[in-house]
């Protein structure tokens, strides 16, 4: 009977440890001899030869006639369970009965129902058989796009940013700027508060800018006036009241979130969008960023996650991730730049404002649909982990003229069992195809599955140019090869925006900071487009400093200022022609070694009577020493 793969290294174990302890045991041999017991360091536990990096891989199971018969009579009930059920799940919906038997028809028999046009899955491809790869024949998707790169050509930093940032979007936060200003109720808000415009907003984004480049401890640091964190950038763009007065103001949408009924997942309750506050900048974003690039043919999808730690009920954890909690964002880039083309923020399992989820249908299913959508019969090549990846979702991609590559969980329905419960030892691994889907599993240090529309079972060496020559270089399977190279297109992302983030200053607003979180990326995605319209490489720094610049020279001018400012400048007779002022005495030696200040006299006192009265202030143009209460102004206006 067939051996799970736990008791075998259970019993590869004991074996070790007899052998080892059978060689203490034995009569030590003559010298350049081995001990009685023991055997050749490189015979494995079946006496053949151990595999080395450096060697090639071993492919198993070749034939089906290589397959153990426990095991194929194992694959054919699950097959023969797998056939009735989506026989049952087809009848049901004949019936429109919306309960289905099979868990594994859940996934997908109503996602990929062939809507907007899309070609739909039969039943022909929802059954799954599976071959050796001898007659593996699939073939990459040819890449449909004329070019690629952005859409405009960009001669600037400031250009580029525009082309996300546009008057429409800054008229709509100014407006409801203005208006929740209008809704707040303190009469010393009120009393700072002027109108804010589209130059000032802009001016606020170059603000943000230079706290990425120019780490502060705090805010109110940015406007200290001590000489050793004095920075002059920030107090040219606002004071600080200003800055306090706009950032309690700025508000993106004070309309009530919508309610969501159509959602099945809710079960006959309303729900409410929990991004409402954002809304209209992430639809606005999402739009920009898919209207100005055309991606190149490798493409990937990964979460990532803006760190948050308050309490936010949309708050996730990831203990991969270096911020383990925040608000996690699906995201779909481009693998060799990082482009942020299509991002969905993810809100929980009741939310159906970004993801329309049909009953039956796994999360990660529907997100892809909707991120990869617009990119669906164009040749692309999509990279995606084990979360996202299936055997149905792979094919109804290949089906919908897009590859698909990437790594899979064993457990998903449609995984042939002789994957899953072949004996792998270290370097070997086993590959079936099921017509255009290829599977193979690989054991490394620990057993990697992979699936792909576009790879056979070869294997080849990696090109890492860093690696010793004295080093040998394993053996891998092409399809690892190639997920290795360009599924790190969201971690390109974060690593150049790590440098420089916005949102690193604490706040009480959680969507404020996604909000930075999402300007900082616009700025990454602005950078790519001027690169992609030169064609020159734009150092990161640069760019930022070019665009703060650019901003601020052209709208700082145009920032309505304080209202206490206007007041004064209004006070009738606030400018005087008098030359005489209060002016402190010159220091003597004396003086300025006790660090004081030098005193004399004054005039006033001595001619009432009072002569030790004495004052360090004197009048700067008479050159008389006076008191500054009450004597200044007794002696330049009494007669006498």
């Amino acid at each position: 009977m067939y051996v799970s793969p736990e008791e075998r290294d259970r019993n590869l174990r004991n074996e070790r440890y007899e052998r080892r302890m059978s060689g203490r045991r034995g009569v030590r041999g003559a010298r350049g001899q081995r001990g009685r017991g023991r055997g050749h360091p490189s015979q494995g536990r079946r006496g053949n030869l151990r595999w080395e990096v450096g060697h090639p891989l071993n492919e198993i199971w070749t034939t089906d006639a290589d397959v153990p018969s426990e095991l194929v009579s194992l694959a054919r009930d699950v097959m023969r369970r797998r056939k009735e059920s989506i026989q049952d799940a087809e009848r049901n919906a004949e019936r429109q009965i919306a309960v289905s038997e099979s868990e594994s028809d859940e996934e997908y028999l109503d996602a990929l129902a062939g809507e907007d046009g899309l070609p739909r899955l039969e039943s022909q491809n929802l059954h799954f058989e599976w071959s050796t790869m001898e007659t593996f024949q699939g073939k990459e998707e040819n890449f449909r796009q004329e070019r690629t790169g952005s859409v405009l050509s960009h001669s600037s930093a400031y250009d580029a940013f525009r082309s996300f940032w546009g008057d429409d979007i800054l008229d709509q936060i100014v407006t409801e700027t203005n208006r929740y200003a209008t809704k707040i109720v303190s009469t010393a808000f009120q009393s700072d508060w002027s109108p804010t415009n589209r130059h000032e907003i802009l001016c606020l984004f170059s603000f943000w800018m230079m706290l990425g480049i120019i780490r502060m401890p705090t805010i109110t640091s940015c406007f200290s006036g001590d000489p050793l964190m004095r920075t002059e950038v920030f107090k040219r763009i606002f004071t600080r009241r200003r800055y306090e007065t706009l950032i309690k103001a700025l508000n993106f949408t004070v309309s009530d979130p919508s309610i969501d009924d159509s959602n099945p997942s809710n079960t006959g309750v309303a729900s409410l969008d929990r991004l409402h506050h954002l809304r209209p900048i992430i639809t606005h974003l999402n739009s920009k960023f898919q209207s100005n690039y055309i991606l190149d043919k490798d493409i990937c999808i990964d979460q990532s996650l803006t760190l948050w730690k308050g309490k936010l009920n949309i708050k996730q954890y990831i203990r991969s991730n270096a911020a383990k909690f925040g608000i996690k964002t699906f995201e779909l880039c481009e693998s060799t730049t990082g482009y942020l083309w299509s991002f969905i923020v993810y809100t929980g399992k009741q939310s159906g404002m970004d993801v329309e989820q049909l009953p039956g249908v796994l999360k990660s299913s529907a997100i892809v649909k909707k991120l990869i959508g617009p990119l669906l019969n164009k040749g692309y090549r999509l990279f995606m982990d084990n979360w996202c990846n299936s055997p149905l979702l792979t094919r109804y991609l290949k089906l919908n003229g897009t590859d698909c590559v990437g790594t899979l969980r064993s457990s998903r329905a449609d995984v042939p069992v002789v994957i899953n419960k072949a004996p792998l030892k270290k370097g070997e691994y086993i590959a079936r195809h099921s017509g255009d889907v290829s599977i193979l599993s690989w054991q490394d240090k620990k057993r990697v599955t992979m699936i792909s529309t576009c790879h056979d079972s070869s294997t080849a060496l990696p090109t890492v140019s860093s690696r010793p020559k004295s080093r040998p270089i394993p053996f891998k399977p092409q399809m690892v090869l190639d997920y290795n190279k360009f599924m790190g297109g969201i971690d390109l992302k974060d690593q150049m925006l790590e440098p420089y983030l916005l949102e690193r200053k604490r706040g009480i607003k959680w969507y404020m900071k996604l909000f930075k979180r999402l300007l900082n990326i616009s700025i990454l995605n602005a950078r790519i487009l001027l690169q992609s319209s030169t064609q020159k490489q734009q150092h990161h720094l640069a760019f930022r400093l070019q665009l703060v610049d650019s901003i601020l020279t052209k709208h700082l001018a145009f920032c309505p200022k304080g209202r206490v400012l206007l007041t004064a400048r209004t006070i009738p007779g606030r400018y005087t022609e008098s030359t005489h002022w209060p002016a402190l005495h010159e220091r003597t030696p004396s003086s300025a070694a006790r660090n004081r200040n030098h005193i004399k006299r004054c005039v006033v006192c001595y001619s009432e009577g009072r002569t030790t009265q004495r004052s360090a202030y004197r009048c700067e143009s008479c050159d008389v020493p006076l008191c500054i209460i009450n004597c200044f102004k007794v002696y330049h206006t009494r007669l006498t």
